[in-house]
């Protein structure tokens, strides 16, 4: 056969076939339908849609919604069918039996129903405390006594939660507590970030996560895990939004306000909100210390009181580009101005009681402190079966700036003076940036099985510069003092990479996971040219398993390895002067801690939740009081001179090991009623060199909240907690107790909320400390204005119909915590 009577048999098959294939088509249907979110009844696009056939739902065919939420099958045999619907976020949807017999059919549109938003909407009310696998949750728009409050004092109320004079925070008897804001870096720690928490309106909190035992996606650093603080996030079609007003009397009144607005309008949602306070505070500590040899007893009195006007604001906006893939950028900053005066009495008794000299010291301070972070976020959804990318990037600035006077004046025990008094003023300029990326896979192999993996990279630059100058005359005229002035420069880069799997099936659940990071730093010391490097490689395993035995009974054990890097300040060799026996200072040797941590824990009816811990801690880094020699520099006319002192300085203990017994329980015996109780032992061993004493105690706490539902929409509660005497590094604390009284009132069909709380009823908190070491015995009595009332008034407005609002963490979740002191 020739080549061209070939193809013409060919198109002539091709042709036959077609027509062929064409009849048979026209024989048979053709099914059409549209897939609707639930809520907005707005078409859903790219949801997997299936044909199967009855009886037993074999599946024929699969298709994807178009972009307006319209799918087709066509050339559909004769029988009798069922079309499913299924995407992730939503439940499953299926419609009624369709008969198919050469024929057109349009289904009912499928109605699907956002399951995120069910884990969120709540039907009644919350319990105040929520226990899970790896966290406990906090309800805190549910707690009339915490919801008054500002962050801070939510934390303070916390179970199992403490915070010492110093502001350092401690879950369980442990630090090296990482703290985020919606998962989300606060760029803080310490003074700074207490005075940011202090800012955050208790009314904007929904909740709060202590998450003890973090998986590889987590961030390894945090001895003792997370605190997730989350806000109320606005998420409803068009606009909305709530304001807050309220005020604090602790003897003289703070107020505090803020406004947040949320729009969604097509594919961009837009948010924002500002909030601001204006707070004063007062506050003594006295101090007794006696140095083993010495011949002297130093009796230090003070009272400091001060304000600070704080104020915060985020903005940011997310666009979905399509159902895959989505956009966002956010923009966070925090501001705050303080002002503080301290006045001081030392006096130096002599073994008789008899008075030797006296000190009279004043300290006048104001600072200035600036954090702007910006972040850019892109988020793509690969497939329907929940494959997803997520991409962070970072970049913050922390700026910090104070003067301070601080002047001394001696006495003779006749009230005469003895010598020039010494006047000093300090500059302490601190510039802080950081940047970062985070990349973070998630591939589900099936229901059951889920692959996650990332990468991470930050790198930071801190520059802090100590200006010391001082004044010989009356006019005031300073000089620079430069044996007192000091200049760190400090450079850090880490890199990181996880994987981790999860696996569930016939009651288990299973997840694993390993982390690996590499750090660099450099420290510089500027003023006399000293650098120290340090280069190293961590890995850090994770492991959880849970098994549910039967419908009332779980049972869980997990391990994690966790690493406490020192934050910037610690790192700093500044040495503080408070007066001429006390001194602070950091420390650039300083060497980051490890914890393994393992806990097995037991749910029975979602009511009682019992779990035991075991911990130990290598490196333990803490503040330390040392004895040590001081050169006072010549004053004026007077020589220099070495005097006996005390400097707290940051130091590395060898261990601590912890063994911890935590039950909570949480009951409605009655419809009036709800209780919410926590109780938790601990024994603590700090461990130093051989040649040195350590530290431990036992430490237990019962924390306890009720609530009493009352007519016409109040509730009132009454919470309360009580700490034993416990150690917290090498100093041992007295016992504590509180109790908290609040009420709260709903108007204009739950949109006005009123809220009234009396903290600490009995004025009962305050921190008595002691350190009893290497010849040293040092008591501390501390107290506040911890007694307080606090009404605040919350508004919201706009849409009420929900949609769920993206959430979403940046790419700094340990650089964050490490800025501050």
């Amino acid at each position: 056969m020739k080549p061209s009577c070939f193809s013409k048999f060919i198109l002539l098959i091709a042709l036959l076939t077609a027509a062929t294939s064409a009849l048979a088509n026209a024989s048979k249907g053709i099914i059409t339908g549209k897939v609707v979110d639930k809520l907005s009844n707005q078409p859903i696009p790219f949801v997997s849609v299936t044909l199967g056939l009855l009886p037993d739902t074999t599946i024929k065919k699969s298709v994807q919604t178009d972009d307006k939420g319209n799918y087709k099958f066509d050339h559909i045999p004769d029988g009798r069918y069922v079309v499913s619907a299924y995407m992730v976020g939503y439940n499953r949807m299926h419609s009624k039996p369709l008969v198919c017999k050469q024929n057109s059919i349009k289904v009912e549109p499928l109605t699907m129903e956002n399951t995120v938003i069910q884990e969120v909407t709540v039907n009644g009310r919350r319990p105040e405390i929520e226990l899970k696998a790896d966290r406990t949750v906090l309800n805190v728009e549910n707690s009339t006594t915490a919801s008054a409050d500002n962050a801070y004092d939510v934390l303070r109320k916390a179970p199992g939660i403490n915070i010492d004079k110093d502001d350092n925070i401690s879950l369980k008897g442990k630090t090296g507590i990482i703290v985020t804001i919606n998962d989300k870096p606060t760029y803080l720690s310490g003074q700074e970030l207490a005075s940011y928490l202090k800012s955050l309106n208790g009314a904007e909190i929904e909740k709060v996560e202590l998450i003890t035992t973090p998986p590889a996606r987590y961030e390894a650093s945090g001895n003792s895990g997370i605190i997730n603080i989350k806000l109320k996030r606005n998420s409803a079609i068009g606009v909305n939004g709530s304001a807050n007003v309220g005020a604090v009397y602790t003897g003289k009144l703070s107020e505090y306000g803020g406004l947040s607005l949320n729009m969604r309008k097509g594919r961009l949602n837009t948010f924002g909100s500002i909030n601001g306070r204006n707070s004063y505070y007062r506050n003594s500590l006295d101090i007794e210390r006696h140095l083993k040899g010495d011949t002297a007893l130093i009796v230090q009195n003070s009272k400091t009181h001060g304000s600070f006007l704080n104020y915060g604001y985020r903005l940011g906006a997310d666009y979905e580009l399509n159902r895959r893939h989505t956009f966002g950028v956010l923009v966070r900053g925090s501001a705050y101005e303080s002002s503080s005066s301290l006045n001081a009495n030392t006096n130096l008794l002599l073994k008789e009681g008899l008075l030797a000299k006296s000190l009279r010291s004043t300290t006048e301070s104001k600072s200035n402190n600036r954090n702007t972070s910006l972040n850019a976020n892109y988020r793509m959804a690969i497939d329907t079966n929940g494959r997803t990318l997520n991409v962070d990037v970072d970049y913050v600035s922390y700026c910090k700036g104070g003067t301070e006077y601080n002047d001394t004046y001696y006495f003779g025990p006749t009230g005469t003076s003895t010598s020039a008094p010494l006047l000093l003023k300090n500059h302490t300029p601190s510039d802080i940036t950081i940047k970062s990326f985070r990349a973070d896979y998630a591939h589900p192999f099936s229901k059951e099985t889920i692959l996650e993996v990332g990468i991470k990279g930050s790198m930071v630059k801190s520059d802090n510069n100590l200006q010391y100058q001082q004044s010989f005359d009356a006019k005031n005229t300073y000089t620079d003092d430069r044996e007192r002035s000091n200049h760190f420069k400090f450079d850090e880069n880490i890199s990181a990479a996880y994987t981790s799997i999860a696996f569930s099936c016939n009651g288990w659940n299973i997840k694993g996971g390993l982390r690996a990071e590499h750090t660099w730093n450099k420290g510089h010391q500027v003023t006399i040219d000293s650098t120290n490097k340090r280069s190293y490689l961590d890995l850090f395993p994770s492991l959880f398993v849970q098994r549910s035995i039967n419908k009332k009974n779980s049972l869980g054990i997990s391990y994690t390895r966790r690493i406490d890097r020192p934050s910037y300040s610690k790192l700093n060799p500044f040495v503080w002067r408070i007066d001429d026996y006390s001194y602070m200072s950091g420390n650039p040797l300083l060497r980051p801690q490890y914890s393994d941590n393992i806990e097995i824990n037991h749910s029975w009816n979602s009511r009682i939740f019992s779990s035991i811990g075991y911990s130990h801690t290598s490196n333990v880094q803490t503040r330390v009081a040392q004895e040590v020699e001081i050169t006072k520099p010549a004053n004026g006319s007077n020589p220099s001179q070495a005097i006996k002192a005390v400097k707290m300085a940051e130091q590395n203990l060898e261990g601590l090991s912890s063994l911890t017994l935590n039950v909570s329980a949480n009951f409605s015996p009655v419809k009036w009623l709800r209780t919410n109780n926590n109780i938790t032992a601990t024994y603590n061993e700090y461990s130093r060199t051989s040649n040195q004493s350590g530290n431990s105690s036992v430490m237990y706490q019962f924390y306890t909240s009720n609530s009493i539902i009352l007519p016409k929409q109040c509730i009132f509660e009454v919470m309360g907690w009580y700490r034993s005497a416990t150690a917290y590094g090498m100093i041992d604390m007295d016992a504590q107790y509180t109790v908290h009284l609040g009420i709260q009132k709903k108007f204009l069909g739950e949109q006005l909320s009123l809220r009234v709380g009396f903290d600490d009823v009995f004025h009962t908190i305050d921190n008595k400390s002691w350190a009893r070491y290497d010849n040293m015995n040092i008591y501390y009595l501390n107290k506040w204005d911890s007694q307080k009332v606090n009404i605040s008034l919350t508004y919201r407005f706009g849409s009420k119909d929900v949609k769920q609002a993206r959430q979403r963490t940046t790419s700094l979740e340990e650089e964050q915590k490490r800025t501050g002191n």
